[in-house]
Protein backbone atom coordinates (compact mmCIF):
# COMPACT_ATOMS: atom_id res chain seq x y z
CA UNK A 1 0.00 0.00 0.00
CA UNK A 2 1.60 3.46 -0.62
CA UNK A 3 1.83 5.84 1.73
CA UNK A 4 3.64 9.38 2.29
CA UNK A 5 7.13 8.52 2.69
CA UNK A 6 8.44 12.35 2.13
CA UNK A 7 6.72 14.09 4.20
CA UNK A 8 8.41 17.61 3.29
CA UNK A 9 7.23 17.10 -0.45
CA UNK A 10 3.53 15.97 0.41
CA UNK A 11 2.91 19.29 2.29
CA UNK A 12 4.56 21.37 0.11
CA UNK A 13 2.60 19.59 -2.87
CA UNK A 14 -0.48 20.08 -0.84
CA UNK A 15 0.23 23.83 -0.58
CA UNK A 16 0.51 24.36 -4.44
CA UNK A 17 -2.69 22.68 -5.02
CA UNK A 18 -4.25 24.73 -2.81
CA UNK A 19 -3.24 28.22 -3.78
CA UNK A 20 -3.65 26.80 -7.50
CA UNK A 21 -7.22 26.04 -7.05
CA UNK A 22 -7.94 29.21 -4.92
CA UNK A 23 -6.80 31.27 -7.55
CA UNK A 24 -8.78 29.56 -10.49
CA UNK A 25 -11.79 29.59 -8.26
CA UNK A 26 -11.40 33.51 -7.91
CA UNK A 27 -10.89 34.24 -11.11
CA UNK A 28 -12.75 37.15 -12.14
CA UNK A 29 -11.08 38.49 -14.85
CA UNK A 30 -12.27 37.85 -18.41
CA UNK A 31 -9.86 35.13 -19.85
CA UNK A 32 -10.08 35.83 -23.85
CA UNK A 33 -8.60 33.55 -26.49
CA UNK A 34 -5.13 32.95 -27.37
CA UNK A 35 -4.94 35.17 -30.04
CA UNK A 36 -6.88 38.01 -28.12
CA UNK A 37 -5.76 37.43 -24.37
CA UNK A 38 -7.73 39.15 -22.12
CA UNK A 39 -6.36 40.19 -18.18
CA UNK A 40 -6.81 36.53 -16.47
CA UNK A 41 -5.02 34.61 -19.26
CA UNK A 42 -2.42 34.80 -17.07
CA UNK A 43 -3.41 34.01 -13.38
CA UNK A 44 -5.04 30.97 -15.07
CA UNK A 45 -2.24 30.07 -16.50
CA UNK A 46 -0.36 30.65 -13.04
CA UNK A 47 -3.31 28.83 -11.40
CA UNK A 48 -2.81 25.50 -13.63
CA UNK A 49 0.92 25.69 -13.45
CA UNK A 50 0.68 24.84 -9.80
CA UNK A 51 -2.04 22.83 -9.65
CA UNK A 52 0.50 20.32 -12.01
CA UNK A 53 3.07 21.12 -10.05
CA UNK A 54 1.49 20.16 -6.78
CA UNK A 55 -0.25 16.84 -7.98
CA UNK A 56 2.76 15.98 -9.69
CA UNK A 57 4.81 16.84 -6.21
CA UNK A 58 1.94 15.41 -4.05
CA UNK A 59 2.16 12.17 -6.34
CA UNK A 60 6.03 11.82 -6.01
CA UNK A 61 5.48 12.27 -1.98
CA UNK A 62 3.93 8.71 -1.76
CA UNK A 63 5.65 5.15 -1.98
CA UNK A 64 6.78 2.51 -0.49
CA UNK A 65 9.29 2.51 2.29
CA UNK A 66 10.09 4.24 5.77
CA UNK A 67 7.89 7.44 6.42
CA UNK A 68 9.92 11.25 6.96
CA UNK A 69 8.44 13.51 9.02
CA UNK A 70 8.65 17.41 8.80
CA UNK A 71 10.79 18.71 11.40
CA UNK A 72 9.49 22.10 12.66
CA UNK A 73 9.22 25.61 10.65
CA UNK A 74 11.41 28.15 12.39
CA UNK A 75 8.93 30.96 11.67
CA UNK A 76 11.94 34.01 11.60
CA UNK A 77 13.13 33.44 8.28
CA UNK A 78 9.53 32.88 7.17
CA UNK A 79 8.62 36.51 8.91
CA UNK A 80 11.77 37.84 6.89
CA UNK A 81 10.82 36.10 3.58
CA UNK A 82 6.90 37.61 3.63
CA UNK A 83 8.14 40.96 5.21
CA UNK A 84 10.74 41.27 2.33
CA UNK A 85 8.04 41.24 -0.21
CA UNK A 86 5.13 43.11 1.52
CA UNK A 87 7.85 46.07 1.91
CA UNK A 88 8.40 45.72 -1.54
CA UNK A 89 4.53 46.37 -2.29
CA UNK A 90 4.65 48.94 -0.33
CA UNK A 91 7.95 50.75 -1.09
CA UNK A 92 7.70 49.98 -5.13
CA UNK A 93 5.64 53.76 -5.85
CA UNK A 94 6.84 56.06 -3.59
CA UNK A 95 10.74 54.76 -3.26
CA UNK A 96 11.22 53.44 -6.51
CA UNK A 97 12.18 49.96 -8.02
CA UNK A 98 15.71 50.41 -6.89
CA UNK A 99 15.15 50.90 -3.24
CA UNK A 100 12.08 48.29 -3.51
CA UNK A 101 14.48 45.87 -4.68
CA UNK A 102 17.12 45.97 -2.33
CA UNK A 103 14.62 46.16 0.96
CA UNK A 104 13.46 42.81 -0.53
CA UNK A 105 16.75 41.17 -0.99
CA UNK A 106 17.93 41.76 2.13
CA UNK A 107 14.93 40.60 3.45
CA UNK A 108 14.98 37.56 1.48
CA UNK A 109 18.35 36.97 1.83
CA UNK A 110 18.65 37.92 5.81
CA UNK A 111 20.09 34.17 6.59
CA UNK A 112 22.92 34.75 4.23
CA UNK A 113 23.54 38.61 4.55
CA UNK A 114 25.92 37.91 7.69
CA UNK A 115 28.19 35.18 6.20
CA UNK A 116 27.86 35.75 2.60
CA UNK A 117 27.52 39.87 1.91
CA UNK A 118 29.35 39.45 -1.78
CA UNK A 119 26.80 36.96 -2.24
CA UNK A 120 23.86 39.41 -1.71
CA UNK A 121 25.14 42.13 -3.12
CA UNK A 122 25.70 40.41 -6.55
CA UNK A 123 21.84 38.67 -6.45
CA UNK A 124 20.94 42.49 -5.75
CA UNK A 125 22.57 43.86 -8.75
CA UNK A 126 21.69 41.16 -10.81
CA UNK A 127 17.51 40.81 -10.38
CA UNK A 128 17.92 44.96 -10.52
CA UNK A 129 19.38 44.49 -13.51
CA UNK A 130 16.99 42.20 -15.04
CA UNK A 131 14.10 44.26 -13.79
CA UNK A 132 15.11 47.13 -14.90
CA UNK A 133 15.55 45.56 -18.26
CA UNK A 134 12.60 43.58 -18.58
CA UNK A 135 10.15 45.79 -16.78
CA UNK A 136 11.20 49.08 -17.63
CA UNK A 137 13.14 48.80 -20.88
CA UNK A 138 11.25 46.23 -22.50
CA UNK A 139 7.50 46.82 -21.47
CA UNK A 140 8.25 50.13 -21.06
CA UNK A 141 6.26 50.16 -18.08
CA UNK A 142 5.59 53.67 -15.79
CA UNK A 143 8.37 52.38 -13.00
CA UNK A 144 10.60 54.74 -11.69
CA UNK A 145 13.94 53.25 -10.86
CA UNK A 146 14.86 55.74 -8.29
CA UNK A 147 12.41 58.00 -6.16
Amino acid sequence: MLQIVNARRFWQGALFLGIGAVALWQLPLPIGRLTNMGPGYFPMLLGMGLLILGASSVLLSLGRGERSHVERLSLTPTFFIIGGVIAFALLIEPAGLALALLVMVLGTCHARLRQHPIQVAVIYVAVLGLCWFVFIYLTQLPLKLFW
